[in-house]
Formats: structure tokens, sequence, C-alpha cells
């Protein structure tokens, strides 16, 4: 993909379009002395891929796993544990994160180094995400084209299982223990929660505004989803580790989708990840839910 030509002044740019985390001005030489981009999520880091824009990037978090280009780059710790060093090192022209990290802040207002904030965690603000990304980069065509594409997947799934009856479903986003007494799940604001609404299904936590919280078995109990879909995006479980946690489930007899055998595992890496490839999950959702319709590829 053709990039276009990029410099100091789209940087320069940024200071002034407050999407810094209070960086203060840098000047043009020190800008100058900079190159690269350290992107600070797996789904930052797959847009900026996406964008076409990967051969900018000098550094990336040690969950950024796709595409696999990824691996030749430079490792700079986690949203948690950051390395400061390797990041001061690296000295790169911008930092793409997403939220707030006050250590992060501090170390780009002492650098002089840019922050742009790309929050990406419902349809709206994944949009907002590519846009903002694609503006910074100079690639804003392109991130037009990659909005485009993730539109009319999800419409090729919405369409597919338009006029399919709509079981409920209870999503987990996370669980680490087998007995059930830590179930967290996701509400509509959530972009899964968006992704199971085109995939056919209702959230039984759709009355629910924040996107993530936990829940109780006694309130999984009364609401009765017809089907579960537990997430267990990138852990590498073994088969018989998966088998556990899918019966971990018979211990609630009387919930319809145990009932029914509609206990569903994920486990791809990018199943819980606000990016570029939401429209494969919400393709995943769709096939889980209608087995019976023809999901076509995307």
């Amino acid at each position: 993909m053709h990039r276009k030509p990029h410099g100091v002044g789209r940087i320069c740019a940024i200071f002034a379009l407050a999407v810094l985390a209070g960086c203060g001005s840098a000047s043009v030489d020190n800008a100058a002395s900079r190159h690269g981009i350290i992107t600070f999520a797996p789904n930052i880091t797959e847009t900026v891929f996406a964008l076409g824009q990967g051969d900018r990037i000098v550094g990336v978090t040690k969950y950024c796993d796709y595409p696999p280009d990824v691996r030749s780059k430079q490792r700079v710790g986690d949203y948690l544990d950051p390395d400061l060093e390797k990041i001061t090192l690296l000295a790169p022209e911008l930092i793409i994160l997403a939220g707030q990290h006050a250590e992060l802040a501090d170390l780009a207002q002492h650098n002089h180094i840019p922050i742009l904030h790309a929050h990406m965690d419902n349809l709206a603000t994944i949009q907002d995400g590519i846009t903002r990304i694609g503006t910074a980069l100079d690639c804003e065509e392109e991130a037009r084209q990659l909005w485009s594409g993730i539109q009319s997947g999800l419409t090729k799934v919405r369409e597919a299982v338009k006029d399919r009856p709509r079981p409920r479903v209870l999503v987990i986003n996370t669980r680490t223990s087998h007995d059930l007494n830590t179930l967290f799940t996701v509400g509509r604001s959530s972009f899964v929660s968006e992704l199971l609404e085109i995939a056919g299904g209702v959230n039984i936590f759709d009355d629910e505004e924040t996107p993530y919280f936990e829940a109780s078995k006694e309130t999984v109990v009364m609401r009765e989803p017809d089907a579960i879909v537990e997430f267990h995006a990138g852990e590498n479980l073994s088969p018989e580790e998966l088998q556990r946690f899918t019966d971990d489930w018979q211990s609630l007899p009387t919930i319809p989708a145990v009932a029914n055998g509609r206990v569903h595992m994920v486990t791809e890496s990018y199943g819980l990840r606000p990016g570029p490839r939401v429209a494969l999950i919400a393709a995943q959702l769709a096939r889980i839910l209608h087995p019976e319709v023809e999901i076509p590829p995307l």
C-alpha cells in the first residue's frame, strides 16, 4: 500500500490538536531526531498494520501477536508494567495508547514525545480510533477504506442471520476459577455485546449500561440464557482444560444453555480485541448461535 510522505509537521500538529497527555512544546530539532511509533495495545498495533504503516512501528507490547511481522518489533513491556528505559532509548516520534497512563504521560512530557490516545471499546470508538490514527499517520484514505471494509463484513453477518430466531446469550469474558463464583460479563455498551446483536443473539445483560462487570451465578440462573459463549482469548488451553471449563456449567443444570448443550468456548487471541478483525468475531459468534446458517467468508 502506498504510504504518503510524513514528517515532523504532522507530529507537531498532533500537539495542537489536544490529543496529547500534556506534553508541552517540543523543539523541531528534538522532533526531527526521533523516529518510529510505539503502539501500546494489541488492537492498536493491528490497526497500524492494517493501515499499511507497520514498518513505522519500533515498539509493541508483549501481548501484540498479529500480524506475524510484529514478531520482529522491540517489546516494551505492557500496560501494567511498561519498560520506560527501553521506550526512552527507542526515542519514538509518537506513542499510541489506549486510555490514560500516568507513568507514560510523565515520560512523554519529560522527553517531549507526543501521545495519541485511541480508546477503542465499542463500534463507534473503534471507528473513531481508526480515523484518528489514520489522521496522525497521514493515511486518512486508508483509514476510510479500513472502516468501510469492517462495516461491509459486519453487514454480511447481520444479513445472513436476520431472519433467524434470536437466542438469549450469556457472554463470559473472563473466568479463571472453576466454581462459577466469579463470572465477568459484558453490558450493552461493550463491543462484544454489539457484535452479539449483529450475530443474531441477545445479550441477557443488555439492560446493563456498564461495559464490563461481575455477575452472580444466581442472576445468571434467573435470566435463563439459551446459549453461553465463554471467551478464553489467547489462553492456549489444552482440549482437556477447555472441556473442564465447559463441564463446570453442569453444576447449573436448570439453565437452558446447559440443559441443551449450548456452552461454547472461544479461544482465538483476537476474540476480545476491539480492532480491525471485529467482523471475524461477529462471524464466529453467528456460526456458534446459528450453525444451520451459512455465514459468508469475510
